[in-house]
């Protein structure tokens, strides 16, 4: 008897503690970041080398610039930085020139403006990727924007996004899951470094500043990969520096490998223009720019030249630009509580 007890105990604390309860399993963003398709000495994507800074184009746009005003040098720069336009800024801006791509086939049409995927398919839409791809700050492991935005979402519980899939029979092959985004409100779980975030935490629902932020959509599990339906409209909560920012994503879809610890993949869609460039410059200086030789006149620019959907309905002018982002996650318990 005194062994049956303890057997069923130990299967109940075993289901407990089971990823899957109840048909769903939960999943807390720890990386996000744009991604950017990366050879070793960047000479096949990146030719003629890296995009300058705002250092480099301040020294050649200025070079006698001790004698004269901070009006007619330092603060114009910066009017253009925060007041930008289409018109050309007289530098040689570098867009990728490769052929591979990270991400995903959004529009389902193969174009000249369309990468091929390393795996060989056809028609992947990144714009973002071929506008920051020969920018250093915008590659990893080392850039600053890769290092910062990342370390934020550790850090900080405002960017804590996360997903829950409902109706699961089998983490590896499902017809048909419910999909929910949430925000969380709890730090991760780390190991005793802080560093490696771990499986098995808990996270509240935040329902008082993140109600707003609540999306739902379908997908299916096809060899232990999900593949979401879009949803029209996401906003990510962005956080770089301590400055709160969003992002918009449009016609939002994930595709990730599951397993019962975490989940990796992409996160694919049409970034705003304005939000993506406006989280860029609020969260970060011109001086924290420079450190990634990342000058937002000419990102703007190549942002608007390239961009490829949502069309506005007075210029006709594209508002939106096709991206893909890295994204990381481990697996958490969501809890929705009524006093949030």
């Amino acid at each position: 008897m005194a062994v049956a007890v303890l057997t069923g105990t130990g299967a109940s604390a075993q289901a407990q503690d089971a990823p899957i309860r109840d048909g769903k399993i939960g999943y807390a963003m720890t990386d996000l970041f744009w991604s950017v398709y990366q050879t070793p000495d960047a000479k096949e994507e990146c030719p003629e080398g890296f995009n300058d800074g705002p250092r480099e184009q301040f020294e050649k746009l200025y070079p006698n610039h001790t004698a004269m005003t901070v009006q007619d040098t330092q603060l114009r720069q910066e009017v253009q930085t925060w007041l930008p336009s289409t018109e050309p800024d007289g530098f040689e801006f570098r867009e990728v020139e490769g052929a591979y791509s990270w991400g995903l086939d959004l529009d389902g049409v193969a174009s000249d403006e369309d990468f091929e995927h390393p795996d060989g398919q056809a028609g992947i839409d990144n714009q973002v990727y071929r506008a920051v791809g020969c920018i250093i700050g915008f590659r990893g492991p080392d850039g600053v924007e890769y290092i910062f935005q990342n370390k934020a979402i550790l850090d900080q519980n405002y960017s804590r996004m996360m997903i829950e899939l409902g109706d699961v029979d089998d983490l590896q092959n499902d017809d048909s899951v419910t999909v929910n985004l949430y925000r969380g409100r709890d730090r991760l779980l780390t190991d005793a470094t802080g560093l490696n975030v771990v499986p098995g935490g808990s996270q509240r629902i935040d329902r008082r500043w993140g109600e707003s932020l609540i999306r739902h959509t379908t997908g299916r599990i096809e060899n232990g990969v999900l593949r979401t339906e879009p949803i029209s409209e996401v906003v990510i909560p962005w956080m770089n520096l301590s400055v709160p920012t969003v992002q918009i994503i449009r016609d939002m879809r994930l595709e990730l490998t599951l397993t019962p610890e975490g989940a990796t993949g992409l996160v694919a869609g049409y970034a705003d223009i304005d939000s993506w460039y406006y989280q860029l410059i609020r969260n970060d200086s011109t001086h924290h720019l420079s450190n990634g030789q990342i000058s937002g006149i000419s990102l703007y620019k190549a942002l608007r030249r390239l961009a490829d959907a949502y069309p506005d309905a007075d210029t006709g002018a594209n508002t939106a630009i096709s991206t893909a982002l890295d994204v990381k996650m481990r697996q958490v318990f969501i809890v929705d509580t009524e006093n949030n």
